[in-house]
């Protein structure tokens, strides 16, 4: 790992973290190597060890420290510590970006979106920190009744390979806005910019507020299973929820799953083809994440009747998309994500050809 001030990140774009965050300062992983590939070229990035068990207990035994001071500190000393964070990814955003192209092969147009979206989010959260209020209801013979809105203590935030820098941004801003510590544990496919998320934002927070972990679906388990976590959330797959939720209930963990889904687009006979062929094509976020999103249009239901002039349509708008380097700003698509996701598209394809 190489330590930088904010001066210098833009001149460090080859330059990879590869230890683990853990309460505010850095450790080597103590589970096993992996190695960190960019889909694009194929290229290792880096070998970034797991997080094991010791730095995950150390993480949540300071967390769990950290977080009642940080809870006192007020909504304000938070709010602006949120802004805070939200300014430096601004300013670190080409960086960032360019970081979570060659990670996840995504044009870099796409990503240089997403930090600043992750931003905006961080700075939407800061805002909602006075919000976290009670409520006071009337009662008979003298008494009060009121409910009271408290941090739940530590939360663990795992998050999908599609969007690394803004996931581990908005998602982490949340929790904290309402006086919780943080762990974050990025895809273990693309985590490098969360771990420079951490190294840009982590000063801001009191040590053991935040905490960035990377590691596979074991150290995902662990984290799940640990009792000294009071609340979980994912973003990715259906298989990984059903995990989540199996290895969180011994505990009776908290949890909240943001899963895949399978979005239509209906074309009835009497569309505006052209305008449904273009939002269907745009709606598949290829120019975004090459289709790989829960909000992208994965099916088009259309009417037997308008049927051939849509397929030629679309078979159109993707001929004319532009393929290449993630990190040139002309590429429209970029690659997919991993080479299992690569071998799962290919044999959808397969399958539609079978099917007719």
């Amino acid at each position: 790992m190489t330590n930088a001030t904010n001066d210098n990140y833009k001149d460090m774009s080859g330059d990879f973290i590869t230890k683990q965050f853990v309460a505010g300062d850095w450790h080597a992983g103590s589970g096993g190597d992996r190695s960190i590939t960019s889909p694009s070229s194929g290229a290792v990035l880096a070998d970034v060890p797991d997080a094991g068990s010791a730095e995950l207990d150390a993480a949540v035994e300071q967390a769990r420290l950290a977080q009642p001071g940080w809870y006192d500190a007020g909504p304000l000393a938070r709010a602006n510590a949120l802004r805070e964070a939200a300014r430096r990814l601004r300013e670190q955003a080409d960086f960032l970006a360019r970081i979570d192209a060659l990670d996840s092969g995504n044009p870099i147009k796409g990503m240089h979106f997403d930090v600043m979206l992750g931003a905006t989010l961080v700075e939407y959260f800061a805002g909602l920190t006075t919000e976290a209020k009670g409520e006071t209801i009337p009662q008979r013979d003298g008494r009060l009744t009121y409910t009271t809105r408290e941090p739940l203590g530590v939360v663990a935030r795992l998050v999908a390979f599609n969007h690394p820098l803004l996931f581990a941004a908005a998602k982490m801003a949340a929790p904290l806005a309402a006086g919780n510590s943080v762990i974050i544990k990025p895809s273990e496919e693309t985590p490098l910019s969360a771990l420079w998320l951490a190294e840009i934002v982590g000063d801001i927070f009191p040590k053991g507020v935040l905490s960035v972990l990377t590691g596979g679906a074991e150290l995902g388990a662990s984290i799940c299973a640990h009792p000294g976590i009071a609340a979980v959330s994912l973003v990715g797959s259906v298989p990984t929820g059903k995990a989540v939720l199996k290895s969180a209930a011994d505990s009776m963990k908290r949890t909240q799953l943001e899963l895949g889904g399978k979005n239509a687009l209906i074309i009835c006979p009497d569309a505006d083809l052209d305008a449904a062929i273009n939002g269907a094509v745009k709606g598949m976020n290829l120019g975004w994440t090459a289709g790989q999103s829960c909000g992208s249009t994965s099916r088009i239901l259309v009417h037997s009747s308008v049927y051939d002039a849509v397929v030629e349509g679309i078979e159109a708008a993707f001929s004319a998309v532009k393929l290449g380097d993630p990190l040139s700003q002309d590429t429209e698509m970029g690659s997919l994500s991993t080479a299992s996701q690569f071998q799962r598209v290919t044999d959808y394809i397969a399958s539609a050809k079978q099917q007719g």
